[in-house]
């Protein structure tokens, strides 16, 4: 008799403990972070658009909420206060939060995972060097594939030449180029042109430019490409009009001297982007221009 009550004891003993623990895990709740990835949205001149792609792994948990502080990174000032509630069933579950952010600061970033109160999961992130995000509008997909340069003329002790650049673009854009040459050895900017232009997709561009420049020296020519008034890209080649000489070892290397006077010239107005302005008004600004300077000259004789 004594044997059956233990038997019994026993087995009851034993299921009341499998049940509990199948109660305990079916009540069990928790959450984590899991991993999490930064994705770029968008980008203007002053903002970064970033969405936290965040995996949130949980049992029993249904709703809860993201919360981001977010400090600046080098004094540690909190500048914003970030919060979005989730709903799901899911026990992986991918929330998204998006949120701006200044290009101008390096931030650093406190993510939680909230129920109510209560924190049931942290993060810290990083967040720099937005300033070298290019804003879309800025964006240029090309590249320079050669450039040539032709020499049309020599006149008084001067040398003409086309400088001519090949682009190729992936897109379409309608861009102002800036075709500039430089002296070599003293960064003196001794001409340029300004141009609008359309750099065609599939298609191999060609932008070039006629120029007038002391001889016996070396140069570089640079083309810019503008968008918006502002310089978002740059090429440039080296035409050498005076290459290197081999100099016997008995005769002494003669310094060269840099002639001011034959990099001089009259400032021409810089480009303006053209507006929807009155027909002919540019014309007339150009004759007017034109006049004036030959007055000017009048007078100096």
């Amino acid at each position: 008799m004594n044997e059956k009550v233990v038997i019994v004891a026993i087995v009851t003993i034993a299921i009341v403990s499998v049940s509990i623990a199948v109660i305990a895990s079916q009540i069990e709740s928790y959450a984590r972070l899991g991993n999490i990835d930064m994705k770029l949205e968008s980008v203007n001149e002053s903002h970064a658009v970033i969405s936290f792609i965040v995996e949130v792994k949980k049992e029993n948990v249904n709703s809860f909420t993201l919360q981001a502080k977010i400090y600046e990174d080098r004094t540690g000032l909190l500048l914003d206060e970030v919060e979005k509630d989730f709903e799901s069933q899911d026990s992986n579950y991918e929330a998204v939060m998006t949120i701006p952010f200044e290009k101008t600061k390096d931030y650093r970033i406190e993510l939680m995972l909230m129920q109510e109160d209560r924190v049931l999961s942290s993060r810290q992130l990083h967040l720099k060097n937005l300033r070298s995000l290019v804003a879309e509008n800025m964006q240029l997909d090309a590249s320079m594939v050669g450039a040539d340069f032709l020499l049309t003329g020599v006149k008084d002790e001067n040398v003409e030449f086309k400088a001519r650049f090949y682009v190729e673009s992936v897109r379409d854009y309608d861009v102002v180029a800036r075709i500039k040459v430089v002296q070599a050895e003293s960064n003196v900017l001794v001409d340029e042109e300004w141009m609008n232009t359309t750099l065609k997709k599939g298609k191999t561009n060609i932008i070039e430019a006629n120029f007038e420049v002391p001889d016996d020296y070396n140069y570089i020519v640079k083309l810019e490409v503008w968008r918006g008034g502002k310089l978002v890209k740059t090429w440039k080649d080296v035409i050498k009009l005076a290459p290197t000489k081999i100099v016997p070892k008995d005769v002494e290397e003669e310094k060269v001297e840099f002639e001011v006077e034959k990099f001089v010239r009259e400032e021409v107005p810089g480009y303006v982007e053209r507006g929807a302005g009155v027909p002919g008004f540019e014309v007339g600004l150009a004759l007017a221009a034109i006049v004036g300077v030959a007055a000017w000259r009048r007078m100096r004789m």
